[in-house]
């Protein structure tokens, strides 16, 4: 088992290889990562009120399980992406759950502490936004479309961050209108 810093500097370093060549001007899922991602390790078990999800749904769990009537407001959506915490290293785009503490709960995974987590927290109102945009079809970094139409700049990206867990990042004073 690694370190929970030496898995984030492996994850980093991945998303880099991927932007490797690209025009530096472009601001995208990775980027937003890059720039905004966090380590998220406290992964706790998922409570009841929080349905199993399918495997390979992981967006739409995580959406189902958010909007759901048993859901508090202390549940919030988070997105980047996962990996073994022992190797061998193979990031997948994926989505769950934080809760006020900042731990993870994942609907989708049934081992989900045996993973590492590298992703950013939504503000719930946005996710809603992001969902009616897209026709109900629920993943928000996944869907660079519509991160390139409505959130595809630093400033609205920043808007668009859940404030209680990104405090380290430079977010903006002025509420920006999503569009």
């Amino acid at each position: 088992m690694h370190d929970a810093e030496y898995v984030e500097g492996v994850i980093r370093d991945r998303i880099r290889w991927v932007l490797d060549g690209v025009n530096p001007s472009y601001f995208g899922p990775e980027n937003a990562l890059l720039k905004y991602g966090k380590r998220m390790d406290v992964v706790v078990d998922r409570p009841l009120r929080i349905p199993e999800g399918l495997r390979r749904e992981c967006y739409g769990n995580c959406v189902k399980a958010l909007l759901s009537k048993q859901a508090d407001d202390d549940l919030f959506y988070a997105e980047g992406y996962a990996t073994g915490r022992g190797g061998p290293w193979i990031l997948v785009q994926h989505a769950w759950l934080v809760d006020q503490h900042g731990r993870v709960i994942d609907p989708t995974w049934e081992d989900a502490a045996d993973n590492a987590y590298f992703g950013v927290v939504f503000r719930r109102r946005f996710v809603c936004d992001m969902l009616e945009k897209a026709q109900m079809e629920p993943g928000i970094l996944s869907a660079p479309v519509l991160m390139r139409r409505h959130f595809g700049s630093p400033t609205l990206f920043e808007a668009a961050m859940e404030p209680r867990f990104h405090k380290d990042s430079v977010l903006p004073k002025v509420r920006v209108q999503m569009a």
